[in-house]
């Protein structure tokens, strides 16, 4: 079997433009979730400094956060073999935006998906596939990658998701559905109120190993294991026993060998449901060895970047094995007895960490778990 690795990574967050300022300032406790002067009772996280207008503002997140990517692993200016090089970098949602008091979709949005445009430009030749599965959209475009890769499809693929849903419709529909967060984004604490919209791009490049070994060039981790599920309890709302989320964590852990990771990028969303449950899976499949095991989640820090949110969040688990470092749970001042796990509050902790998981789970069920270890 081909063995994929991770040797690129891309990104754009509402904590800064680029892979660097967005990891550190997430190791610094920095937040860029802020109250937001275009909606009246909601925080939001916008990507600070990118001002860019809304017709491309998705392309051109997506294409910054895969230059970055490919400039990192070492392919600039010249893609070798294109017919092997995939692209799974997708999204969601449509970019929509505002329009004389009417609601339209981008222009560009219509006429491809923001992959189709960027293996256009990069002329990249191997399979192409835009993942729409919620906010585990960034996660299963990582999975596929590392399929393609491992099936011998390809030997380089730009996986990953870009989102850009800070708009009046999708923040009707959520503010309705009673997800969203007024005065702060503070996962697993007892008074935690919902999540924030954020905006951004996680793009990763995921290569075979030998291939990687080959040309020399720098790896961040291989991806040994994942799994996805499937919670078929309502269209938005999962059962609550987290046996979902436990069989995704599960699947992942088995093909990866079966020891637990010394991290967990959580999910995290910061709902009421949502973050017991996920501890309930937790608790389910790692029993007594969760208590040695680091959770975080990032999402007080990025805001919810829902389908992206799984790129990037994979991005910050591969970041924390190069850096021994768990990025903390912001805003975790009082943590819920029901989410009783290490959920590393408000500040960075240093740790060896070997091998992490991510953890990503969305709207209409669909589950997925990636594992990475260093190499």
């Amino acid at each position: 079997m081909n063995n994929a690795v991770v040797t690129g990574i891309g990104l754009i967050t509402p904590l800064g433009i680029g892979r660097d300022r967005s990891w550190n300032e997430l190791l610094l406790s920095h937040s860029a979730v802020r109250k937001d002067n275009e909606f009246r009772n909601i925080i939001s996280a916008r990507a600070q400094g990118f001002d860019i207008p809304p017709e491309t503002r998705m392309l051109s997140m997506a294409f910054l956060a895969g230059a970055e990517a490919l400039a990192d692993s070492g392919y600039t200016g010249h893609i070798p073999d294109p017919a092997r090089f995939g692209c799974t970098l997708s999204s969601s949602k449509p970019n929509l935006l505002n329009s004389s008091g009417r609601i339209k979709f981008s222009e560009l949005f219509l006429q491809s998906s923001v992959g189709r445009q960027a293996a256009r430009i990069l002329r990249l030749g191997g399979p192409l596939l835009n993942v729409s599965a919620a906010c585990a959209t960034g996660a299963i475009s990582v999975i596929t990658a590392a399929r393609w890769i491992e099936s011998g499809v390809c030997d380089v693929v730009l996986a990953g998701a870009v989102e850009c849903p800070i708009h009046p419709l999708y923040a009707a529909g959520f503010s309705r559905m009673g997800v969203l967060a007024e005065n702060h984004a503070s996962p697993f604490d007892l008074k935690r109120e919902g999540f924030a919209l954020g905006e951004g791009a996680g793009v990763l490049v995921v290569e075979r190993k030998d291939h990687a070994v080959i040309r020399g060039a720098r790896i961040y981790g291989e991806i040994t294991g994942w799994g996805m599920s499937n919670d078929t309890c309502n269209a938005v709302t999962f059962d609550g026993s987290g046996e979902s989320i436990a069989l995704a964590v599960k699947k992942a852990l088995v093909m990866a060998g079966g020891a637990a990771p010394d991290y967990v990028n959580a999910h995290g969303t910061g709902t009421r449901l949502n973050d017991v449950m996920e501890t309930r899976a937790y608790k389910k499949i790692f029993g007594n060895k969760a208590r040695n095991i680091s959770f975080s989640s990032t999402k007080a820090a990025t805001g919810h970047l829902l389908g992206a949110s799984g790129a990037v969040e994979l991005a910050f688990a591969l970041l924390s094995m190069r850096d021994n470092a768990v990025p903390p749970t912001l805003n975790l001042t009082e943590p819920d007895p029901e989410c009783g796990l290490d959920y590393t509050p408000l500040h960075t902790v240093d740790k060896k960490i070997n091998s992490a998981m991510s953890v990503s789970f969305g709207f209409g069920g669909q589950t997925a778990a990636v594992c990475v270890k260093k190499i």
